[in-house]
């Protein structure tokens, strides 16, 4: 008897994104026996993904562009089911799909909203696939309702199944921490770390107010490593944290591995996510995995990803964001963090998240 084919379409590479797809190939080979695997992939990353599928389908047509709306239901032409673990769904496509809406941040937060890529496109797409695909996995609770409130979706059609937080996250020894921090970063001095990608709504400026302050109070204070790619953002930032005069005390890195981004956790005094907007909030399990504290902004899913083991400030206070480095620097809440950030983080299980995934696909190719 011939086996049901799941075809992926793992285009999208971006950092959540791409951390999501390459995690969930991963584990979807063993999990789905039965099943046959394809991926679509672009020509770079078939060598990495040929141990993880029966078939890798390359695809240099990029993200939004025509060119995959015209190949791409040609390429998976014999599968009995696609995922897109993005909303960039082929619109032509007419067998069964389901799809991955990590969030809807393009509709909600103004810097994506007004553009024409939020207004138009995005929201195009986005209530494309949720009219075609059979079933919607979403990242959060908050996701879902957002999904539902923006989108029209019907809730008994989009599953929840969170991230996880890659194995390579594990506690590390504080001093060997900071000893790999220096050696690879030149970075001597305790500091805060950011991570992920430079966009508006991810609330940079107002971390960086937030250290100014800090700073004006007491000159041992911390530094912040931001670890994020995105040359159009840096320049904006680093213009603004010049206008703060802080702009010594922040370090920008980028490209490092996960080995490397270990240690920064570790050797981190707090992990700071000061976003307006998130779907899931990877850096608050990653962080907590590695025992380091969090402070996040009180907004969108990140409370609930938290799950009570973090600080929490008014995303819009750089003053509240301040009073929360200043409680991790003179309290024991480092300890108490830490301990509950571990078990938290514990709950983002790679198995479970796999298999809640493999029994979404399982029941529709049933």
């Amino acid at each position: 008897m011939q086996r049901p084919v799941l075809a992926l379409d793992a285009r999208a590479n971006a950092t959540g994104i791409g951390r999501y797809t390459d995690q969930l190939l991963g584990g979807l080979r063993k999990a789905l026996k039965n099943v046959e695997l394809w991926c679509i992939a672009h020509p770079s990353s078939h060598a990495k993904l040929a141990g993880q599928v029966d078939r890798v389908i390359e695809s240099s047509a990029p993200m939004y562009s025509l060119e995959a709306q015209m190949k791409v239901p040609g390429l998976v032409h014999g599968a009995s089911l696609l995922h897109c673990t993005h909303y960039d769904i082929p619109a032509l496509y007419d067998r069964p799909l389901s799809v991955t809406i990590h969030d809807v941040t393009h509709l909600i937060d103004p810097s994506f909203r007004d553009s024409f890529k939020g207004r138009v496109l995005a929201k195009s797409l986005m209530k494309l696939a949720v009219t075609k695909a059979r079933r919607i996995i979403t990242v959060s609770q908050y996701s879902k309702r957002m999904i539902v409130e923006h989108l029209g979706g019907s809730e008994d059609r989009i599953s929840v199944i969170h991230l996880q937080a890659s194995s390579v996250f594990t506690p590390m020894e504080g001093q060997e921490a900071a000893r790999a921090v220096q050696q690879e970063l030149g970075i001597t001095r305790p500091f805060f770390l950011f991570v992920g990608n430079l966009k508006p709504h991810k609330n940079l400026p107002v971390l960086l107010q937030a250290l100014a302050l800090l700073l004006s109070r007491r000159r041992d204070a911390p530094s912040l490593v931001v670890v994020g790619k995105d040359a159009k953002n840096e320049r904006r930032l680093r213009s603004f944290a010049t206008q703060l005069t802080i702009q010594d005390r922040v370090h920008w890195v980028s490209g490092i591995s996960d080995e490397l981004l270990r240690a920064c956790y570790s050797a981190a005094q707090a992990t700071v996510v000061p976003s307006r907007q998130e779907g899931f909030g990877l850096p608050v399990v990653e962080s907590m995995a590695c025992g380091t504290p969090v402070i996040c902004a009180d907004a969108a899913s990140l409370p609930e990803i938290a799950g009570g083991c973090a600080l929490l400030f008014d995303p819009s206070s750089p003053e509240e964001c301040c009073e929360r480095l200043t409680q991790i620097l003179e309290s024991n809440l480092r300890g108490q963090l830490s301990s509950k950030g571990i078990k938290r983080a514990s709950q983002f299980a790679s198995d479970r998240i796999v298999q809640q995934h493999a029994k979404v696909f399982g029941d529709l190719l049933a």
